[in-house]
């Protein structure tokens, strides 16, 4: 569809730029040929849009791994900076003419070809932005506002020309400036667009969706906090990477459970994102970050195997669980015992064990025991 609307409007806009500059030369209206000109720039803005509609569209490649999307910026870019060139060339015209005596009144002519060419450009308009919508493409909008710019400055040229026809000459160039005018600002709505998304500004991303993937974020129950919320466009597709805070003593797979679940709901209920990053933390580390300089697993479970042999009653750390948090680490111990020991003198092994732990390895600062009798295969008891 996207192709179809294309098509349509370089056949629409050929049209009319060739009768507009005919007519304009013959009917001596600079309005009339300006606007012609203007009708050019649409068939330049129809190309960048379908080559960049057309390159967007790849897959993520090696040398891509953010896909293609920023094909279709560069086709918005090209469109700020062709009517930019436009507006001032058609400015500089319009006071030569001007500065002329006397300026030439334009005909008839010119006056019924503008009428004609305002009712296609917004015909085509409307269509070309409800194509451009419904299938989400910016650059397909963009080029929806293009058409609508059109018709605006043919509507200022026809107040020129008959202006110019009831006695007053001077205002068909006027109305050529105007229209100059109306070019160089969707020129720099096109170029500040297009500069905001290549600096990768949230200012690119429309606040209704920003706000919508935070809500979905807090609304998750098993979410305490979100933090470090980033969004970056890449063309018709939105970036998201944000920070979450879960219970700091889930296990590492359900943590990534939770950030997974989270990152598909993103998905699938915010429809120009097509990626989310979600980085699943234990506590909110904005303004106290986590310390990284804790002993790892494998230090500690040296220290732990070497405090073992000293420990009567308990035969094994079957397995250690570390919880890192700002204050210290909190170790989930299970400890293998003996069956034979009472538990009087296991709870007293286990007293021990902890306190030569604590004493040992100063940044640990809480340990949770749980037990397995020596050859039971039930598991924990």
């Amino acid at each position: 569809m996207s192709d179809r609307a294309i098509f349509i409007g370089v056949v629409v806009n050929i049209l009319l730029a060739g009768v507009k500059i005919a007519v304009g030369i013959v009917a001596n209206s600079p309005a009339l040929l300006a606007d012609g000109i203007h009708s050019i720039s649409d068939l330049f803005s129809d190309a960048a849009v379908w080559i960049a509609n057309r390159m967007s569209r790849a897959d993520a490649d090696e040398g891509h791994p953010y896909g293609h999307g920023r094909y279709e910026t560069l086709a918005i870019l090209f469109n700020g900076v062709l009517m930019l060139a436009l507006a001032v060339g058609i400015v500089v015209d319009a006071m030569e003419r001007i500065d002329r005596h006397p300026v030439a009144i334009p005909r008839v002519e010119a006056l019924a070809i503008i009428i004609i060419a305002i009712f296609a450009k917004e015909w085509l308009f409307h269509y070309t932005r409800h194509i451009g919508e419904k299938y989400h493409l910016r650059a397909l909008v963009a080029n929806a506002w293009h058409h609508r710019s059109d018709s605006i400055s043919s509507f200022a040229a026809l107040l020129g020309i008959a202006g110019a026809m009831l006695g007053w000459p001077v205002a068909d160039p006027i109305a050529a400036i105007i229209v100059s005018v109306i070019l160089g600002k969707m020129a720099y709505d096109f170029l500040r667009d297009s500069f905001l998304e290549f600096t990768d500004s949230s200012a690119a991303i429309d606040k209704a969706i920003q706000s919508n993937i935070i809500t979905m974020v807090e609304d998750c129950p098993d979410i305490f906090s979100a933090h470090l919320f980033k969004v970056r466009r890449s063309g018709p597709n939105v970036h998201v990477d944000i920070h979450v805070v879960v219970n700091p003593f889930l296990s590492v797979s359900e943590g990534h459970q939770i950030a997974e679940r989270m990152r598909l709901a993103i998905i699938d209920g915010v429809l120009e994102v097509t990626e989310v990053l979600v980085h699943v933390d234990p506590e909110d580390d904005q303004t106290r970050p986590m310390p990284i300089d804790y002993p790892g697993r494998m230090e500690i479970k040296k220290a732990l195997s070497e405090l073992l042999v000293e420990s009567d009653g308990i035969v094994d750390i079957s397995d250690v669980v570390l919880h890192y948090t700002r204050d210290g680490i909190v170790a989930d111990l299970a400890l293998t015992v003996d069956p034979q020991r009472s538990m009087s003198e296991l709870r007293l092994a286990s007293l021990r064990l902890c306190q030569q732990i604590l004493k040992s390895q100063n940044r640990i600062t809480n340990i949770r025991l749980k037990t397995v009798l020596h050859g039971c295969d039930r598991g924990w008891a």
